[in-house]
């Protein structure tokens, strides 16, 4: 690369001071050889950032997501003034947030299909939620001190088992569970409740979908709440949240691979 490449490079990446950028301005100007380097160095970054986000695009398996999460993280020695969690168990952490799509979608971004305004059940799940949200000593039927109740009672009643997720690591207290009703059948609503009071719910029916298709995740917004909904082993999934909340997604995520 010659100098002049390097410093059109340099200027596209805003890393020249001032009097070099107003410097390679006035080349660009004068001379049209340079403003053609500058365009095929444009066009190239174009390019280079398109390769990146279609390989981002590609499917991780939910199979391969699982394994990730279930992978101890290997603890090393703390030295003195360092914080107290190993940079590997913050790197193998952030790895798992990149295997579910921490950004920008959950698990897969090219399995997440575009928001839609009518859902089904979720709408039915939409109108439950904005009238339990808003309870305080009646936001649950069954309190959290009976999770492993709830999980027989509403997985009988639901015809689907499943295991109440942990997800204090995202700052949400397990509060209880309800029995709903959505579209003639019975659905299970696990309550959940961040610091400031606000409630996250996740909530499940039996489904008719074949329990070997591969799991997709759709995000989606009815009647002014926000939900990430998939379907896997026979049944329908649904995390709900206030619109805007920013780790909803992160939240279907760790739910889907725990539950």
């Amino acid at each position: 690369m010659t100098d002049l490449s390097q410093k059109l490079s340099a200027y596209l990446d805003g890393e020249l001071d001032p009097t070099e950028a107003e410097a390679i301005e006035a080349r660009i100007a004068s001379d049209p050889d340079v403003q053609a380097e500058l365009d095929a160095l444009m066009e190239a970054d174009a390019l280079a950032q398109e390769q990146f986000a279609a390989m981002l695009d590609d499917p991780v398996p939910f199979n391969l997501a699982q394994q990730i999460k279930a992978t101890p993280i290997p603890e090393r020695p703390v030295a003195a003034n360092t914080p107290s969690r190993p940079i590997w168990g913050t790197l193998a952490a952030s790895l798992v947030v990149f295997a579910l799509g921490g950004v920008g979608g959950y698990v897969v971004k090219g399995q997440t299909t575009p928001p839609t305004q009518t859902a089904g059940w979720l709408a039915a799940v939409a109108d439950y939620h904005g009238v339990y949200a808003s309870q305080g000593r009646h936001l649950v039927e069954v309190g959290a001190d009976e999770a492993e109740h709830i999980e027989t009672w509403l997985g009988n009643t639901v015809g689907a088992s499943f295991t109440i997720p942990d997800l204090t690591e995202f700052g949400l207290t397990f509060e209880g569970g309800r029995l709903l009703v959505a579209n003639g059948k019975p659905v299970a609503q696990l309550m959940y409740r961040q610091p400031d009071g606000t409630v996250i719910a996740l909530c499940l029916q039996r489904s008719n979908k074949d329990p070997n298709a591969p799991v997709e995740f759709r995000e989606q917004t009815i009647n002014g709440f926000d939900f990430v909904s998939w379907s896997a082993d026979g049944a329908d999934y649904v995390v709900i949240g206030p619109m805007g909340e920013p780790e909803l997604d992160a939240i279907a995520a760790s739910a889907a691979l725990e539950i």
